[in-house]
């Protein structure tokens, strides 16, 4: 959060629409959609105006925060107490869905077919990766999602992909939906063709 600044300008709002009454007939005039704030909005080089609406709890929390800091940040600054608040929570994202750690420990290895992922191979693609979809499109373009990420099995483990660091790659929700759709149909498409198939 930085410091206070005069409130975002906001979105357009549409013009207010008119549609019939079934009634009447007569033309009844729609109330235009409230006027949206941007949330985020750039200051100066490296500063940004954050506002957000917040529950009593939540801002209760802050207050303990403030109040548990004054040793560290005398001034109860929120956009420095929501810096560490963000950092611990990085931090603890990052142990559970990239198995980061500073400690690894030795892995025992993973049972030939089984769907596990060893966390040792979780921080190896997600680091390889760079934390974002690692789909490439026929025109040559990567994505840049970073959100609703998903461990992929470039080699379906249906019919045999085993959990590697060369076969496990990072794809957002959407793409490893898509690519598993693909492997159903290429799947189905070679079943057709077997000859007990084309006897049918």
């Amino acid at each position: 959060m930085a410091n206070a600044a005069p409130a975002s300008a906001a979105i357009s709002a549409a013009p207010a629409s008119a549609s019939a009454s079934p009634a009447s007939g007569a033309a009844i005039v729609l109330a235009p959609p409230a006027a949206r704030r941007l949330l985020v909005s750039p200051l100066a080089a490296g500063r940004y105006e954050i506002r957000f609406t917040a529950s009593a709890d939540t801002h209760d929390k802050l207050r303990r925060a403030q109040d548990l800091l004054r040793h560290a940040i005398p001034s109860g600054d929120p956009a420095e107490i929501f810096d560490r608040a963000l950092k611990a929570l990085l931090e603890d994202l990052a142990r559970k869905k990239c198995a980061a750690t500073g400690r690894p420990r030795t892995s025992r290895g993973t049972a030939r077919g089984s769907r596990h992922i060893p966390a040792k191979l979780k921080r190896a693609v997600w680091l390889r990766d760079g934390s974002r979809c690692a789909f490439v499109a026929r025109s040559g373009r990567r994505r840049a999602e970073r959100g609703f990420l998903e461990l992929h099995h470039v080699e379906p483990h249906a019919v045999g992909g085993e959990p590697t660091v060369d076969n496990i790659q990072l794809r957002c929700r959407a793409h490893n939906a898509y690519e598993a759709e693909c492997s159903t149909a290429r799947a189905r498409s070679s079943n057709a063709n077997t000859p007990f198939a084309r006897a049918l």
